[in-house]
C-alpha cells in the first residue's frame, strides 16, 4: 500500500467534488457531489484507505467496473467524515459503522448526521450538525416504466402528476419523485421498506411535503429540496 494514498485520495475529492447545498441550507448542510472516475489506478488509490472488510466486499463484485464504483464510493464516504470534522487523519482512520437499518454515522461523533448516495455516474454525500437529514439521487438515464410504477408506489396525486407529464419530463418528474421519498426515508434513520408512501410530495408550485408520518410530527417538521448540478435527479430533506 503505498504510503501517500490517503493524501492522493484527498487532493482526488478536493479537486473534484462540488458542493451542491440548495442556497436555503448553507448554514445547516454541506453537500457534495464527485463525478465516477473508472480507471484502475484511481480505484488502487482509493482501496488503500478502506478497511480489509471493505476490500473483501470490493473483490466480489465480478466486473471491474462494481468493483472500482465501490472502492470509490467507500473513499468518498471516508473523505465526506474526514471533511465534516476539519480533521487531517489518514482516511483510513474514519471509520463509519450503520445502525440496522443502514444509516451511517462516525463512532466517535453520532450526533453528526449523514448521508450518501449513488449511481452509475457519481456520487453524493452529505452532513449536519444540527438537523437529521437525507439524500438521494437517481440516473435520469434509467428506463422505467414510470406511470405503472407511480400507480404502484405514489399516492394517487403524485401519479397523476407522472401521468400528466410528457415525453422526458414525465421520467423527470418520476425520479424528482422517488428521490424526495427516499432522501425523507433516510432523515428519519429509515430506508425503503419503510414505504414510498410514507411521504407524499408536492413539485409545483415549489417543492413541499404534502403528507409525512404523523411519528415524526408530520410534513410541518420537514424542509424539503431538489438539488441541481449532479447531472442526475437529485433531493435533499431535512428534518426539524
Amino acid at each position: 500500500m503505498a504510503r501517500n494514498d490517503s493524501g492522493w485520495v484527498k487532493e482526488l475529492f478536493a479537486s473534484s467534488a462540488r458542493e451542491v447545498t440548495p442556497a436555503a441550507e448553507f448554514e445547516a448542510v454541506v453537500a457534495l457531489y464527485v463525478p465516477f472516475v473508472h480507471d484502475p489506478d484511481t480505484a488502487r488509490h482509493c482501496a488503500s484507505v478502506l478497511s480489509d472488510i471493505e476490500r473483501q466486499r470490493a473483490e466480489r463484485f465480478s466486473a471491474e467496473r462494481g468493483k472500482h464504483h465501490f472502492q470509490q464510493r467507500r473513499a468518498f464516504r471516508r473523505y465526506c467524515g474526514a471533511a465534516a470534522l476539519g480533521s487531517s487523519r489518514n482516511l483510513s482512520e474514519i471509520s463509519f459503522k450503520e445502525t440496522d437499518k443502514g444509516r451511517p454515522y462516525l463512532e466517535e461523533f453520532p450526533h453528526i448526521w449523514f448521508s450518501f448516495s449513488s449511481c452509475r455516474s457519481g456520487f453524493l454525500g452529505a452532513w449536519s450538525w444540527t438537523h437529521a437529514i437525507g439524500v438521494d439521487f437517481e440516473d435520469r438515464t434509467r428506463n422505467l416504466e414510470t406511470v405503472e410504477l407511480a400507480r404502484e408506489l405514489f399516492s394517487e396525486a403524485e401519479a397523476e402528476a407522472v401521468r400528466a407529464a410528457e415525453g422526458q419530463t414525465r421520467t423527470l418528474t418520476f425520479l424528482k419523485l422517488w428521490s424526495l421519498k427516499e432522501a425523507a426515508l433516510k432523515s428519519i434513520g429509515e430506508g425503503l421498506p419503510r414505504g414510498l408512501d410514507a411521504f407524499w410530495f408536492a413539485l409545483a408550485p415549489r417543492v413541499r411535503i404534502v403528507c409525512a408520518p404523523d411519528d415524526c410530527g408530520g410534513p410541518e417538521h420537514f424542509r424539503a429540496h431538489t438539488i441541481e448540478g449532479t447531472d442526475t435527479c437529485a433531493a435533499l430533506v431535512l428534518r426539524m
